[in-house]
């Protein structure tokens, strides 16, 4: 028998395809999990505008690991459940594959008439869009430039971010909606089990939405440093420490420099949601004292 899928998310792809009818195109399934998501108000995958709309990079890839597993099969195009799911136990009666069939009712729209309806709904969605001019009138195609525009994207700025909590697609949509261009990670060891955010993932993703991707190992903590830390004294001490230390890793604040003349929009990364909670901060306010540059923390 075959494991059932680790997360609810996953279960959620297969109880799609089989509602609808078991056989089912990759971006149909793409659009129609973008709007079961957004309509009802579940938090599974989130989604960034790609090459035709919407798109979750995290679903993608849970579609390479259930076809490992047997779930389904698929190709470029298609997707088609391998085996039944109706009679199992944890799929019979989960109250998710029953709002799924209600919904699915609802949702008779494919291809191209459903990529346009959803175009029509969200238009950020659709600005990197290949075939937008094939779908939308002139109307339509003026929203989606309108949802293009950053506020003051002209304007020379620092941002810091961190990834915790947030899905990779989100992460994104914050870097493109403030028109950073370059992202630098200033972990001394960017490896994370959280799906997107090791090196290898940013520097793969990120080009596709023009955001480079430059790793400064020199700014970063030792993994040991961190290793004990309880309390807010401990934090207190360790970023009072590393500002110290600031003065001597010159070189990487120089990269951080060199970079900022020439892409005017950055943001360096780590993993805590607040800046305070993280050294990213001590970075920012060096560079705030001795370059007087705007900073920004998302």
């Amino acid at each position: 028998m075959i494991k059932p899928p680790t997360y609810n998310r996953q279960k959620l792809l297969l109880f799609l395809i089989e509602q609808a009818g078991g056989n089912l195109h990759k971006m149909d399934l793409q659009k129609l999990l973008f709007l079961y998501i957004k309509e009802s108000g579940a938090n599974h995958y989130a989604f960034v505008p790609y090459r035709f709309g919407c798109y979750s990079f995290l679903a993608d890839d849970d579609l390479d690991l259930l076809q490992k597993r047997g779930w389904l099969e698929q190709n470029d195009k298609e997707l088609r459940l391998h085996t039944s799911i109706a009679l199992l136990s944890w799929a019979k009666n989960n109250p998710e594959r029953k709002a799924v069939r209600v919904w699915l009712k609802k949702k008779t729209k494919r291809g191209r008439t459903l990529l346009r309806e959803v175009y029509r709904q969200y238009p950020y969605y659709a600005i990197n869009s290949e075939i937008k001019e094939q779908l939308l009138d002139k109307k339509e195609l003026e929203l989606v430039n309108k949802s293009e525009v950053i506020t003051e994207s002209s304007k020379k700025l620092i941002y810091t971010i961190g990834y915790e909590g947030l899905h990779i697609e989100e992460y994104i949509n914050k870097l493109i909606l403030n028109g950073i261009k370059l992202l630098c990670d200033v972990r001394k060891n960017p490896l994370s089990r959280k799906y997107g955010f090791s090196k290898r993932s940013l520097s793969t993703l990120l080009p596709k939405f023009g955001i480079k991707y430059l790793h400064i190992p020199e700014l970063g903590i030792e993994s040991q440093n961190r290793k004990c830390l309880k309390s807010s004294s401990d934090y207190e001490a360790l970023f009072d420490d590393y500002q110290k230390s600031l003065p001597g890793r010159q070189v990487g604040l120089t990269r951080i420099m060199k970079e900022f003349a020439t892409h005017k929009r950055i943001a360096l990364t780590c993993f805590e949601r607040e800046s305070q909670s993280c050294h990213r901060h001590c970075i920012s306010d060096f560079l705030v004292r001795h370059n007087s540059i705007p900073v920004c923390h998302l």
